[in-house]
Order: structure tokens, then sequence, then C-alpha cells
């Protein structure tokens, strides 16, 4: 089996990513390399402009991500390794960037003192104005993404967004039993390595562990499905939002 990302690039053999995990240095850096291009690309694009080798700090950014999406990727959770990496590389950027831009806004109170204090004040005020509406627009993005990926996910399962919000149970007692039996799944490692292996839900392994029949797990499988996505894979927006909702 090859990794392939969008036709760019020489395909990478996924056993060359497994040894890279296991700490072979040599399988790490063929993979760096064949994906370096990539993560290039997808740091110049999240940042809007050209980023060159050597210059920009982000590369060095974007290269630490790839490293650390090579070593927590898992080949059986349904979602591929480009994909994987492209979601690590922006969300590193996004930290790198909140961190600097925090740091662009610490004015020392020496720096008011030659000044006019209500000029320095505004001043002041328009900055911390302009990060909060950085740090709403990066999360506005952030969600975006996640939704793109959790689609993605979705259709491993045969599963689309709008079949998912037909399916999805009317009756919050319906949703809360769906909820329970995904939280059931979500805390055996066993039980959700048999979900990303064979694509479907064990539930034979859980219908006498819950208080209510098999068939009401069959009825709402495909909604349960999407909810273990949300508690197994790194979809934190969506996570929160279903905790919301079960709270309601």
């Amino acid at each position: 089996m090859v990794i392939r990302y969008h036709g760019q690039g020489q395909p990478v053999p996924e056993e060359l990513l497994l040894q890279a995990q296991k700490g072979d240095t040599q399988s790490r850096e063929v993979v760096i390399k064949a994906f370096k291009p990539h993560v290039v690309r997808i740091a110049s694009t999240c940042c809007g402009r050209f980023l060159r080798v050597g210059e920009d700090e982000e590369i060095s950014v974007a290269l630490l991500a790839l490293n650390e999406a090579i070593d927590s990727y898992k080949p059986g959770q349904g979602n591929s390794f480009p994909g994987f990496v492209t979601v690590v590389v922006r969300r590193r950027l996004i930290d790198y960037y909140r961190r600097n831009k925090a740091r662009q806004y610490e004015i020392p109170f020496s720096g008011f003192q030659d000044d006019d204090t209500e000029t320095s004040t505004l001043l002041l005020l328009e900055q911390k104005e302009a990060e909060k509406v950085f740090n709403q627009q990066e999360e506005a993005r952030e969600r975006q993404e996640e939704i793109v990926y959790y689609t993605q996910l979705l259709a491993e399962y045969n599963i689309t967004l709008s079949e998912l919000v037909k399916c999805s149970p009317r009756h919050k007692s319906a949703r809360r039993r769906a909820m329970l039996a995904a939280e059931l799944l979500a805390a055996d490692p066993e039980l959700v390595a048999h979900f990303r292996k064979h694509k479907e839900l064990p539930l034979k392994e859980i219908e006498d562990r819950l208080p209510f029949s098999r068939k009401t797990l069959e009825r709402h499988r495909k909604y349960i499905v999407a909810l273990l996505l949300v508690r197994t894979e790194d979809l934190p927006h969506l996570r929160d939002y279903l905790k919301g909702d079960n709270e309601a």
C-alpha cells in the first residue's frame, strides 16, 4: 500500500511510515523528504504568501508539525496521512501566530511615558481588538477545516452530512441513548479498534451492556457511528458542541 497526496510528488510506501514510527531514522527522512513540498505548499497557503525554506520561520514550524504527524498518525483510524498532515500543520501554524501576536501586543509601561497618553491607550485598545478579531477568524477557520475532515471520515463509513441530518433522532431521549452507546464504545480500545478495522459497529459486544434493545441500536446505527467518530478522532470543536447538546 502506498500513500498518495493530490497527485503531487512520488507515492510513499505505507511501510516506510510504520518503520519511521518505530524509530527508523532513514525511513523518517524519506517520508519527510517526500512530503516536504506538500508541507511547504500548505504552510504558504495558510500564511497567504510564498514561503522559502531556510528563510521563513513558518517552514520550520510546519516541518516540526510534519514530524509530529508522523508520530501521531494511526493508519487504521480511517483518515488519510496527507489529510492528517494538513490538519496538524495548519493547527501548529495557528498556535505559532497566536503566540507571536500575543508578544506583539505586549507594550511596556515605559512606552507610554513619552507619548500622548490618550493616543497610546487608543492604540493599545485597537491592537487588542485586532487580536480578538484574528482569534475569532482563526477559530472559524479551524471549525471549517474540522467539518471538512469530519465529512471525509463519515465518507469512510458511507455516510454523508445531509444523510446524517436526516437520520439524527428528533427526541432528546433517543439522542441520549445513542450517546450512551457511543460513550460505551469509545471507552473500550478493543471495540474502537474493531470499529476502525471493519468499518462497522460491534453491536453484538455491547447490546447486553445497555438498557435498551439491539433494535434501537440498529435504528440509530449511522448516528452512533457519527458520534463515535467525534469522540475518537481529533475533533475538539464538534466534541464541545456535542457536550453542550448532551447537557441541554
